[in-house]
């Protein structure tokens, strides 16, 4: 297929995109609500951090694309794959964010780490068709 890489590519990257934007916003509603700190601080530095601690998940599930599509397996199990792969990857990132922060109190921590997950999984959700589509059981001839 002509271009494959860059579909995939572009994919992984809305993917992440997505998922940065929404627990940017998220974790910003969250944190206001509770007079941590100003929406533009939480906004900058949820953009900054969630970049950086969410790179090398959107990196995981390129090469799961990559992977998966290169050996025609079926989009259901190629989706199954990165949902799984990503929520782990999610809650690892959360944790060291949690520690290299140093995030205070289980209970923030624990808002913030679902925060994180739920944006994940809705920005998964959004790109679904997409993601499907890709797998060897979509092509046609």
């Amino acid at each position: 297929m002509k271009y494959a890489f860059l579909k995939q590519l572009l994919l992984a990257i809305a993917i992440w995109f997505w998922a940065v934007i929404l627990n940017t916003i998220l974790g910003t509603i969250y944190l206001v609500a509770i007079n941590f700190d100003t929406a533009g601080n939480l906004l900058e530095c949820g953009i900054f951090y969630g970049a950086i601690f969410s790179f090398p998940i959107m990196i995981t599930i390129l090469i799961i694309i990559i992977t998966y599509t290169a050996n025609n397996k079926k989009g259901a199990r190629l989706f199954n794959t990165v949902f799984i792969t990503s929520i782990v990857l999610t809650v690892i990132a959360s944790v060291l964010f949690w520690k290299l922060v140093y995030v205070r109190g289980i209970v923030m921590g624990l808002v913030l780490m679902c925060i994180t997950i739920v944006s994940g999984i809705i920005s998964l959700m959004t790109f679904y068709k997409r993601l499907v589509q890709l797998g060897g059981d979509f092509r046609t001839a």
